[in-house]
C-alpha cells in the first residue's frame, strides 16, 4: 500500500469518544489523518468537496451498530471502506454491521493503537478489492447491454441510458461528430424529465449540431454553473457562471480508440479505472454530457474513471459495429458484382442460368406457361468496327435500358447473354403476352434510332428475337427452352435479321399493338 497519508473521517457525536479515537491515533499523525464529523449528512457533504479513504462510524448514541447509516454510506461512497465502532462486544451486531456492508466492527472500549492502524489498512484494502469487483461486474453487465446491437444509434441511445443510471443524474446526452458536424443521440429519464429540462436538451442540441468541437466551450460557459471536465486538452477550464438552468455538469470528452488496444482494455480491472496513453491522438469523436437541474453534485473520480473505461468499449462496439457494417455492404457489393453484368447493370449469364432453372421448376410444379426471349444485335462487328468500341459499348447499354423499360413485371428478369446477345425470363406469361412485349422492344428501339449505316437491313439498330413459350415439364431441364430459343434465333437471323421467329412461324415488325395478356 502506498506510504501517502490515509484521511480518516469520524462520524461520531460524542466528543468524549472522539477524543479517545484522535488520542489512539496521534502517533500515526505522519501517515494517518483524522477529522471528526457529527452526522451522516455532514459526512456526506464533506466527501464531496474533500477526498476521504477510510469512514469510521460509531454507534455510540443510538447503541446499535447504526445499520441504516452503514447502508446509506454504502449506496452513495461504494468505493470508501467503512469501519464501525460499537459501544459493546456483541458478535451478532458486528456479524449484521459486516453484512451490511462494514469491512469491520471494532469495539471503541477494548481498541488499542495497533489494532486499529491494522483495521485501517486491511479494510482499505479489502474494500478496494472488493470495489473492483463490482466495478468489473458492473462494467460487464453495462457491456452486454451496449453489445447487444451492432447498430451505431442503438449503442449509443443504450450507452447514454446506462449511464444515466450509473451517475443517477437527470439526463446524458452523447453527441458523435460526423463530418465536423455533431449526431445528437439522446436518453431521457421520464419521471424526472422536467419541462426546462427537457428545453434545456433541445437548446444543447440545436447549439451541438451547428457548432465545431472548439465551441463546446462556449456552450458550457453560457450554461451551467458545476462543470467536471476532465481533459483540458479538450476543454481548458473548469467552468463556474451562474446559471439557472445546470445546477451539476459532467462533460467527458470521447477520443477515436484503436480496436487493437481497446480490446486489450478488457483483460484488465486496471486499464478500466485509469487514463489511457494509448489512445489515438488523431482527433476526438465526441462529447457525453450530463447534467442535474434539480440538485448540485460533485463527481467523484472513480465514477468519471469508469465512464471513460466504459466510453472506451463503446468506441470499440460502435467500431466494430462500422466494420460488420461495411462488411456487409462489401458481401452486398460482391453479390452484386456475382450476378450483374459490369457493362450494362443488368442480369450476367450465371444469374440468368440460376433464374431459368428456379423459375423452371416453380412453374413446372404450378404447370403454368413461362416464356423466354432471344436477341441479338444485328451486325454488331460493323458497328464496332464503324463507330468504335466506346460507342459499342453505349449501343449495348442503350438497348439493355430499353429491354428493362419494357419488361415492367418484378418477376421478369432481362440479362446480358453473350456478347451483343441478351435474353429475357418471362414467368408466368403466355405466348400472346411474350409477342406483345417483344413487339414493344421492336418499337422501342425503332424510336431510339440509333445510326448504323454498315447494317444491310436497316439504318438503325436493330434486333433479331427468338420467343419461345412452353408450361415446364418436371422431367426436362430448362436448357430444353434455351435450345429452343437458340434455334429460333437462329431462324430469324437465317430469314435476313431485323426478324421475330416463334417457335414455328416469322413476324417482322408489327404496325399495330397486340392486346397485352
Amino acid at each position: 500500500m502506498s506510504r501517502q497519508i490515509i484521511k480518516v473521517l469520524l462520524v461520531e457525536a460524542n466528543l468524549v469518544n472522539a477524543r479517545k479515537i484522535a488520542q489512539l491515533l496521534q502517533n500515526c499523525q505522519t501517515i494517518i489523518k483524522l477529522q471528526q464529523i457529527a452526522n451522516i449528512e455532514a459526512a456526506l457533504a464533506l466527501i464531496e468537496r474533500e477526498r476521504c479513504d477510510l469512514i469510521m462510524l460509531s454507534s455510540s448514541l443510538s447503541g446499535d451498530p447504526r445499520l441504516s447509516e452503514n447502508e446509506i454510506l454504502g449506496r452513495h461512497l461504494p468505493q470508501l471502506p467503512i469501519i464501525v465502532l460499537g459501544t459493546i462486544d456483541d458478535l451478532d451486531l458486528a456479524v449484521r454491521s459486516i453484512a451490511s456492508g462494514a469491512q469491520d466492527y471494532l469495539v471503541a472500549e477494548k481498541l488499542e493503537t495497533p489494532t486499529l492502524i491494522r483495521s485501517i489498512y486491511l479494510a482499505i484494502e479489502r474494500q478496494r478489492q472488493v470495489f473492483e469487483t463490482g466495478l468489473q461486474a458492473l462494467m460487464n453487465e453495462m457491456l452486454e447491454q451496449i453489445r447487444q446491437s451492432i447498430e451505431p444509434e442503438t449503442i449509443l441511445t443504450t450507452t447514454a441510458r446506462v449511464v444515466r443510471e450509473f451517475l443517477r443524474c437527470e439526463e446524458v446526452l452523447i453527441y458523435g461528430c460526423e463530418e465536423e458536424q455533431f449526431a445528437v443521440s439522446l436518453a431521457t429519464t421520464p419521471e424526472n424529465h422536467s419541462e426546462s429540462s427537457e428545453l434545456l436538451t433541445k437548446s444543447i442540441a440545436r447549439f451541438i449540431e451547428g457548432t465545431n468541437y472548439g465551441d463546446i466551450t462556449s456552450l458550457l460557459s453560457a450554461l451551467t454553473t458545476t462543470c467536471a471536465v476532465t481533459d483540458t486538452d479538450f476543454c481548458p477550464a473548469f467552468l463556474q457562471i451562474n446559471s439557472q438552468l445546470i445546477r451539476s455538469c459532467l462533460l467527458l470528452p470521447i477520443r477515436k480508440r484503436k480496436v487493437s488496444t481497446a480490446i486489450e482494455r478488457e483483460s484488465s480491472l486496471s486499464s478500466i479505472t485509469s487514463s489511457d496513453t494509448r489512445v489515438d491522438r488523431e482527433g476526438w469523436w465526441g462529447v457525453l454530457i450530463a447534467y442535474n437541474t434539480q440538485a448540485t453534485r460533485v463527481w467523484q473520480d472513480w465514477e468519471i474513471g469508469f465512464l471513460q473505461g466504459l466510453l472506451a468499449q463503446m468506441m470499440v462496439a460502435i467500431q466494430q459495429s462500422q466494420i460488420c457494417f461495411r462488411l456487409q455492404t462489401d458481401n452486398q457489393k460482391l453479390q452484386q458484382l456475382a450476378i450483374k453484368d459490369g457493362l450494362t447493370g443488368i442480369a450476367n449469364r450465371r444469374y440468368f442460368d440460376l433464374v431459368l432453372t428456379k423459375e423452371y421448376q416453380r412453374l413446372a410444379r404450378e404447370q403454368l406457361p413461362l416464356s423466354l426471349i432471344l436477341c441479338d444485335v444485328d451486325y454488331f462487328k460493323a458497328y464496332n468496327d464503324t463507330y468504335g468500341h466506346q460507342e459499342g459499348d453505349r449501343c449495348l447499354q442503350i438497348i439493355a435500358r430499353i429491354l428493362q423499360d419494357c419488361s415492367r413485371r418484378p418477376a421478369d428478369l432481362v440479362a446480358r447473354y453473350g456478347g451483343e446477345e441478351f435474353a429475357l425470363i418471362l414467368p408466368n406469361t403466355n405466348a400472346p403476352g411474350a409477342l406483345f412485349l417483344a413487339h414493344r422492344i421492336v418499337r422501342q428501339l425503332t424510336k431510339k434510332g440509333i445510326p448504323h449505316l454498315k447494317s444491310q437491313v436497316s439504318p438503325i439498330v436493330t434486333l433479331s428475337l427468338g420467343l419461345t413459350t412452353r408450361i415446364p415439364h418436371p422431367q426436362q431441364q430448362s436448357s430444353t427452352m434455351i435450345e429452343v430459343a437458340d434455334s429460333l434465333l437462329y431462324r430469324a437471323k437465317k430469314a435476313g435479321r431485323n426478324q421475330l421467329a416463334v417457335d414455328n412461324w416469322l413476324v417482322t415488325q408489327p404496325e399495330t399493338e397486340s392486346p397485352d395478356c
